[in-house]
């Protein structure tokens, strides 16, 4: 099969799509953590209002990015896998568009607390500490369909003579460590809480993994112009 490499400006969407979306998500600062209490968590909130606010924009260009990205490697990689890995290219697509659901979910909570709750005293502190931890545990599933995504491009992309090997392993390592690092879920030591250390670097490799990945489609592109 004749194989057309994606646009230099689809294939570049993965990297825009990674700048935009943890500039949104770090606008809110140092992620609050587990152990922080509901009045730490809305002054943290309430003095970074204005940057949560202008960060749903650019959570809302990331979705867009998004979706062009994650559709578009769906494609690069169809043009070429066998019948047995076609499924793995709808599953990068699904954890993909998974992952950006459930991430903006997350800040989208964090807006609602900073837009309107967290300035109204201690009367709405428990609503703050419920609707901040619902925005972490959004925010932490999105390492799951993250890891998909990753897999199954890491699968996918030797086979079909796409990316080179010791890629496709960092990939599987970067999501591994990407899994590992989801255990905020229901750990709760100072280094494996919510916003703890684990949390925050473990993510890391795998964000740095599809920033490169998109950057290695581009240059695919034009090495075939």
């Amino acid at each position: 099969m004749t194989t057309s490499p994606p646009t230099k400006l689809s294939a570049a969407s993965g990297a825009l799509f990674i700048l935009c979306f943890n500039v949104a998500l770090f606008d809110l600062g140092a992620p609050p953590k587990a152990s922080d209490t509901a009045g730490a968590i809305a002054s943290l909130l309430v003095h970074a209002r204005g940057r949560i606010l202008h960060g749903m924009y650019l959570a809302g260009l990331a979705i867009m990015l998004g979706i062009w990205f994650f559709a578009t490697v769906r494609a690069w990689l169809e043009q070429t896998t066998s019948s047995r890995d076609a499924p793995l290219a709808g599953a990068a697509f699904a954890g993909g568009l998974f992952a950006i659901a459930l991430g903006v979910l997350g800040m989208l909570l964090y807006y609602g607390v900073a837009y309107e709750v967290a300035g109204q005293g201690a009367g709405a502190l428990h609503v703050v500490r419920a609707l901040t931890d619902a925005g972490n545990a959004s925010i932490e599933l999105t390492k799951f369909p993250l890891a998909v995504f990753v897999l199954c491009v890491s699968f996918a992309g030797p086979r079909a003579k796409l990316l080179p090997r010791w890629f496709a392993r960092a990939g599987g390592a970067s999501a591994v460590v990407l899994l590992a690092s989801a255990i905020p879920q229901f750990a709760e030591g100072s280094f494996t809480q919510f916003g703890g250390g684990l949390d925050v670097i473990g993510g890391i490799p795998a964000v740095i993994w599809i920033f490169v990945l998109s950057l290695m489609m581009v240059r695919s592109q034009s090495g075939a112009s």
